[in-house]
């Protein structure tokens, strides 16, 4: 890169804003024991202010050499315990939270100037539940995971087109076709962290961590953090 491109560069960074937010009032005094009650809540403020996505979030993971990886994926769903997501176990997502089930999650929703940040362990659903959400998934979506092509090289776009036809009519006579190396794992709600931006930068941070005494979850206890 040139002296002139990276002056290019920083001067297009330098001049770059935050969008104007229109910051929902957050007391966190007020704010449920439960913190999936408030992502909850948050993604519905998302949802009713027109965020493109709001269910779209980073997902992070490591891989075996302790090398850190991250994408943009959806949420699948979300329950008392984890947060769910879904992919192919042998994608690179895949290999990565079966092999290292750790996991951190960024859901980020500007116009609001909001973030919820997870962080926990990781395990895969039962055949029943995944069965379930591989159902919610559309046509396409499920023929795309029958093929099982997800991250791996594209060599042949005529291969591709007539095997995700012989998928669509596989789902045509059996509904209930689930993909065999579809997955769906659930992200541990151990800890999670709420950060809502304010105009005059008194940002507020709270993070719920889940609290086990002899071995069982019993709650959560919340802290206030510099922002």
């Amino acid at each position: 890169m040139s002296t002139g491109t990276r002056d290019d560069l920083r001067n297009l960074l330098g001049n770059l804003t935050w969008p104007r937010t229109v910051a929902p009032r957050f007391d966190p005094d007020t704010a449920p024991d439960d913190p999936v009650q408030l992502f909850v809540a948050w993604l519905g403020d998302a949802a009713a202010a027109g965020v493109p996505a709001p269910h779209a979030m980073t997902l992070a993971t490591v891989d075996a050499a302790g090398r850190p990886d991250a994408r943009t994926t959806l949420l699948e769903d979300v329950d008392e315990s984890a947060f769910w997501v879904s992919g192919s176990t042998t994608s690179p997502k895949g290999k990565q939270l079966s092999r290292v089930p750790v996991a951190a999650l960024v859901f980020h929703w500007p116009l609001l100037g909001r973030q919820v940040r997870v962080r926990g362990t990781v395990r895969p659903a039962d055949e029943v539940r995944t069965a379930e959400a591989f159902g919610r998934l559309s046509p396409e979506a499920r023929a795309d995971a029958l093929v099982d092509r997800q991250s791996g090289p594209l060599h042949d776009e005529e291969w591709l087109s007539d095997a995700l036809g012989d998928a669509g009519d596989l789902l045509r006579l059996e509904p209930g076709a689930v993909a065999p190396t579809w997955r769906l794992w659930g992200v541990d709600a151990g800890r999670l962290e709420f950060f809502q931006s304010a105009a005059d930068g008194h940002h507020l941070r709270l993070r719920y961590s889940r609290r086990v005494d002899e071995g069982n979850a019993c709650g959560y206890v919340t802290e206030m953090l510099k922002p």
